[in-house]
């Protein structure tokens, strides 16, 4: 599995290393678009599909070769940063100070550090909107902030005190009464550029000549832009585009000579993580727009979306996998950089049939003790999302390797090992020699990584229900979160829907539904919850399956053992068979031993028994947590061919005792829905 996240991770250091024409993990290709800025490269997949795995990878291989700045645009200190001062600040400038310092920090050991001058010229000048002549501390704070995008970093204290003192001077001298903050971002806009900038920082500075207004005087457009900051609304949006180019212009100064680029290697690299958000969006759509007017620059940017679909994305040019952008990039001409932007999927990955599986779990399992079937149940049950693939994975290694990690000390033994289950898994709480197990299991663990917070919670409650109408009988009167909204952020964060389940992604629904099993210890909610629906499919009207799938749920087989049995003689047979899998399709926690006995066990002449064993072949085959064995194909190809005289049609039995063994060895469901069948559609993955 690490091989197969391994080559994603290479795929996208060779599209940077052309894009940015520096080594990238051992990796070193000079762009062949010289003359046009590189396209910003849109990566879209949902949760856990490890977008952040290779932004944070890039980040660390990228930054000590060339500029790299790294933004998680979802990150709640950004947030808290512009609660602090509303006025003088936004989720934009606490964005464009968090990339240059990234900026700053990074590039190789023998280049000059870069100067971002215009960045913090320009939000000195915003913050200024809320200065006054009795701030001096927060005057000098605000400073400290920004002292490692500062042009004077290094003997930074004695320069903020001094300037700090003039410009309370300059404050005092204003006459009474107290003008208006426009006079007040002017001063200190005319101290900054006479007490802090040498002479070739002011010329750096003059960029601001070019600001709206401002008729070539830096000084001017320095007060417009912090005075437009502060009104707010379009004037504010003006303003924060106009910093993100002077971010930009700062850069593109760094490279503005021969040694600039020899000492630099390669062109800036901006990593946007979470760029669904709307801060993200914006950083974006202000880079286009930038690029567009006839502002080509050097910037390489990367930005993760959840989904396709972002109005910000619309019109640009999508590519079917990582590879092709790749190809696009290393053939000469500007196939790729003729594109203000491209697409780029992040599917999941390729599946795990029987001819790879053997290698998926190889390297936490080199002497081969896992149980044979073990890979494939794992790429089946986490649909080849990387992130719980990731974290199972992680699981068995410490499960393995970790004294303690096991009930019994040391690491597990080889015949523990050889009986290891998914289940085993998801009930595994890490440990340490020093620290007892009472950390959350790897279920909630992942659980919570994919649904967090709230959302999570409620759609717990929610995991059994197949759609909006039984979604909303499950849903708590005091919910936070109605079931549109829910819907919605399932949307957001790239999930897909199916029409037979509320929550589309069955490695979600199965740690949802997990958690919902373990929320009591008497089991009371996962029985409230199945119950209640059983009661409004049942009052609904004619009997139906979704009755007694639930009921399937919470360990009532009767009624679906004689509604089959009653029906067996239906002149559609298929349509029959269909409705028995629906049935089986139920989730279940309990009872394991009583349905692999009950489907184990042949040679009844009762047709009700006979359907019994089916019905329970057939749910231990569809449960997710089982591995794939040759005992469950002989379970079911027996029973499919002991109810073939009951039957209208034989042959449909004798075919799908074939279909639904081949499905158990290679570990695929016997019945398809949307979930399943586009884990088989994306399976092929670079």
């Amino acid at each position: 599995m690490r091989d197969q996240l391994a080559a994603r991770s290479e795929l996208l250091a060779q599209l940077t290393s052309h894009l940015a024409g520096a080594e990238v993990a051992g990796r070193t290709f000079r762009p062949y678009c010289k003359a046009l800025p590189p396209p910003v490269v849109a990566v879209v997949g949902g949760r856990g599909m490890g977008k952040t795995y290779d932004f944070a990878w890039l980040r660390d291989v990228c930054g000590p070769v060339t500029p790299t700045a790294y933004l998680d645009c979802a990150d709640d200190a950004l947030r808290t940063g512009a609660a602090e001062s509303p006025e003088s600040r936004s989720l934009v400038t606490e964005a464009l100070r968090l990339l240059g310092i990234g900026f700053t920090s990074a590039g190789p050991p023998r280049a000059p550090t870069l100067h971002m001058t215009r960045l913090f010229a320009g939000l000195v000048a915003v913050a200024s909107g809320t200065w006054n002549a009795d701030q001096d501390e927060r005057i000098a704070a605000e400073l400290r902030r920004l002292e490692l995008i500062s042009p004077s970093r290094g003997n930074w204290a004695p320069v903020v005190q001094s300037w700090v003192a003039k410009l309370m001077a300059a404050y005092a001298a204003l006459p009474m009464p107290l003008p208006p903050v426009q006079k007040f971002i002017e001063v200190s806009v005319e101290v900054l550029l006479q007490e802090l900038f040498q002479r070739g920082s002011r010329k750096a500075v003059g960029w601001y000549g070019a600001y709206p207004g401002a008729q070539g005087s830096a000084r001017w457009g320095l007060t417009l832009l912090g005075s437009h900051f502060r009104l707010g609304g379009d004037q504010r949006r003006r303003a924060e585009y106009f910093l993100g180019q002077a971010l930009r212009a700062d850069l593109d100064a760094a490279y503005r000579t021969a040694g600039g680029w020899l000492l630099r290697t390669g062109r800036p690299l901006m990593l946007l993580d979470n760029a669904h958000d709307e801060l993200g969006e914006q950083l974006v759509r202000d880079c286009l727009t930038h690029r567009s007017t006839g502002h080509p620059d050097r910037v390489v940017m990367y930005a993760a979306f959840r989904r396709g679909d972002p109005s910000v994305l619309q019109g640009a040019h999508r590519l079917a996998s990582l590879s092709s952008a790749v190809g696009l990039a290393g053939s000469r001409g500007d196939g790729l950089c003729r594109h203000p932007m491209v697409v780029v999927p992040y599917p999941p990955l390729p599946s795990a049939g029987p001819e790879t599986s053997d290698g998926l779990l190889s390297h936490v399992d080199p002497d081969a003790m896992l149980p044979p079937g073990l890979p494939r149940a794992l790429y089946r049950f986490t649909g080849g999302r990387p992130l719980a693939m990731t974290r199972m994975t992680d699981a068995i290694e410490h499960l393995r390797t970790t004294p303690g990690a096991a009930t019994a000390p040391g690491p597990l033994a080889p015949a523990a090992l050889a009986t290891l289950t998914l289940r085993s898994l998801l009930r595994h709480r890490p440990a340490t020699p020093l620290q007892a197990a009472t950390g959350p299991t790897l279920a909630e663990a992942v659980r919570e990584e994919l649904a967090p917070g709230e959302m999570g919670e409620l759609l717990t409650r929610l995991s059994p229900a197949a759609d909006a109408r039984s979604a909303e009988l499950l849903l708590p009167a005091a919910a936070g979160m109605t079931t549109a909204e829910l819907r919605h952020a399932l949307d957001a964060d790239g999930w897909p829907r199916c029409e037979r389940h509320f929550v589309a992604d069955h490695c979600l629904r199965t740690l949802l539904l997990h958690r919902l099993y373990h929320l009591d210890a008497d089991h009371s909610s996962w029985l409230g919850m199945h119950s209640r629906l059983v009661m409004h499919y049942a009052a609904a009207g004619p009997v139906s399956w979704h009755a007694y799938h639930h009921e399937l749920a919470i360990g009532r087989t009767q009624g679906a053992v004689a509604h089959l049995t009653g029906s067996l003689g239906r002149p559609d047979t298929s349509g029959w068979l269909e409705e028995l899998l629906h049935i089986a399709s139920a989730p279940c926690f309990d009872g394991l031993a009583q349905r692999r006995r009950l489907a184990f066990t042949g040679g009844h002449r009762d047709p009700e028994r006979r359907v019994e064993r089916l019905l329970n072949a057939a749910w231990l085959a569809q449960d997710w947590l089982e591995l794939p064995e040759a005992r469950l194909e002989a379970a079911v190809h027996g029973a499919l061919y002991a109810l073939r005289d009951d039957v209208a049609d034989s042959s449909v039995l004798t075919d799908a005792a074939t279909q639904w063994a081949e499905s158990i060895r290679s570990g695929r469901p016997l019945w398809e829905c949307d979930c399943s069948r586009r884990i088989r559609a994306s399976g092929g993955n670079d």
